[in-house]
């Protein structure tokens, strides 16, 4: 698991080659209800002078982020600020590219979050973008991650405390845990 301390000044990474093959595609637009001639009907999609149907803006980001959690490290992100994509020329289904991520500003918001920027570039292998994300997200700082981590001598939910029994709370601050502080929504101090 990455923190925001881990992506401060990370260098920029490459993943690759990845294939939206036509079948997801086809189970996708399905699933999702995104049924706009020029993701679902190839004539369609060249009477608009493209070589046939393209691939959701959507699906982009979503296969390329899911592809870093399961082929690079998870980042304890705790939410997104924001996004925005730009989709330079159609990714047709079929078709391997591959895509890099550069951290640009990152900022502490607090002693338990902290703001990074990035930008995703989609690419073929002669370079030639597809799509350009820039992203911010929340992200859990290191110490805040140990503060969270549970104590393994205190005993946890699935702990059995009788035959129908209720003890009340517990008051022995040698098994207290501390609750997560409360989150701010300011990136300055």
């Amino acid at each position: 698991m990455k923190y925001w301390e881990d992506l401060v000044g990370a260098p920029d990474h490459r993943f690759g080659p990845l294939v939206f093959g036509g079948d997801l595609l086809d189970r996708l637009l399905d699933l999702m209800g995104e049924k706009h001639p020029v993701h679902d009907d190839d004539a369609f999609a060249r009477a608009l002078d493209r070589t046939r149907r393209i691939v959701p803006g959507g699906f982009i980001h979503s296969i390329t982020s899911g592809w870093v959690v399961q082929h690079g490290s998870p980042a304890a992100v705790v939410g997104l600020r924001t996004l925005a994509w730009d989709f330079v020329r159609p990714l047709y289904p079929d078709t391997p590219f591959w895509f890099t991520t550069r951290t640009g500003r990152s900022v502490e918001i607090d002693d338990r979050l902290g703001l990074v920027e990035s930008t995703r570039r989609v690419h073929d292998d002669n370079d030639r973008t597809y799509a350009i994300g820039r992203m911010s997200v929340v992200v859990l700082r290191r110490a805040a991650a140990v503060a969270l981590t549970p104590d393994p001598a205190a005993p946890g939910p699935d702990t059995d405390s009788g035959p129908d029994t209720d003890s009340g709370p517990d008051t022995d601050p040698a098994r207290a845990t501390t609750a997560p502080a409360r989150t701010s929504e300011r990136t300055e101090r």
